[in-house]
Order: structure tokens, then C-alpha cells, then sequence
């Protein structure tokens, strides 16, 4: 059984691959005390990668954050769009719904962004809240475009960047 330090030793190695990955792949884009965006050099297909940098975000900011990926978008379009939120330690329903109802149908009618994948934090407690918060998305919005867009969890930026 692997002790809870060499998780972490894992987490540091995965976290520094990731960085220079990121830094030689990806250009930043935008930044604030909130989250990092940042736009694959290469242009076709066009990734995003927005990451969460804190572990609550306000809702007004992370509506912020997310709309500067449609501001970029318009400048050099979005094929696919990887959420980082493996740092946020809060699930808030009210930004989670806007990002779908609202966010990604717009992303879908102005760029045809159909691929979405997120990264979370594999806590068992996390991952049940947004389960709970989708299945009220879908509850309470059943014909929005958010329920055919092609999204999935991933386990790491690997994993989302090839999948």
C-alpha cells in the first residue's frame, strides 16, 4: 500500500512533467489571481487549457475567467477545452450551471465546440457533487445543447490533451 508522501512525491513529478509540457506546447494567454488560460501553439486543432489556481473561486470571477476563453476563442478559435479544476476544493451549483446552460452553448453556436474535457480532484466526495450538480443541470434544462456536447472526466492533462 503507497503511503500518503509518495502520492504527493508522485503528484510533484506529474505537476513539474505537466508545466513544461504546458510551457513548450501552450502559450498563456491570460492570467489572474483566479485561473491561467492557456492556447496550443499549434492551431489546428486548437486547445484551451483554463486552470483553476485557488481553491474557491467567486462566482463573478470565475464567470470572468471563463468568459475571457470565449474573448481568445474569437481570436483564434476552440477545438477542444480542458478544465483544470484539479485545485478547487468548493463545488458551487450556481457557477456550475451557467458554465453549462449558458457557457458551453454559446462556445457550441460560436465556435462548434463539441469537446470538453475536465480534470478533477479524485476525491470520492467531490466527484459525487458533480454528479449531483449535472443531473439537476439536466433536470431542470433537458433540451439544452449541454446534454450533446462530448464531455468527459479525465485523469490528468495527458489523458485530456489525447482523448
Amino acid at each position: 500500500m503507497e503511503t500518503f508522501n509518495s502520492n504527493i512525491d508522485k503528484w510533484n513529478v506529474s505537476q513539474d512533467s505537466e508545466a513544461k509540457y504546458i510551457d513548450t506546447n501552450f502559450t498563456l494567454e491570460y492570467r489572474d489571481k483566479w485561473g491561467a488560460i492557456y492556447v496550443s501553439k499549434r492551431r489546428s486543432p486548437t486547445v484551451f487549457i483554463c486552470k483553476i489556481l485557488m481553491p474557491y473561486v467567486l462566482e463573478d470571477d470565475f464567470k470572468k475567467l471563463i468568459l475571457q476563453c470565449t474573448t481568445i476563442a474569437q481570436k483564434t478559435g476552440c477545438d477542444k477545452f480542458i478544465f483544470d479544476k484539479r485545485l478547487l476544493r468548493t463545488f458551487h451549483q450556481p457557477s456550475m450551471e451557467w458554465y453549462y446552460v449558458h457557457w458551453k452553448p454559446l462556445m457550441y453556436q460560436q465556435f462548434q465546440l463539441k469537446k470538453h474535457r475536465k480534470i478533477f480532484i479524485m476525491e470520492e466526495w467531490f466527484l459525487k457533487c458533480i454528479e449531483v450538480g449535472r443531473n439537476e443541470i439536466y433536470r431542470k434544462h433537458p433540451t439544452n445543447v449541454c446534454h450533446t456536447l462530448d464531455i468527459k472526466v479525465c485523469r490528468d492533462l495527458e489523458d485530456a490533451i489525447n482523448n
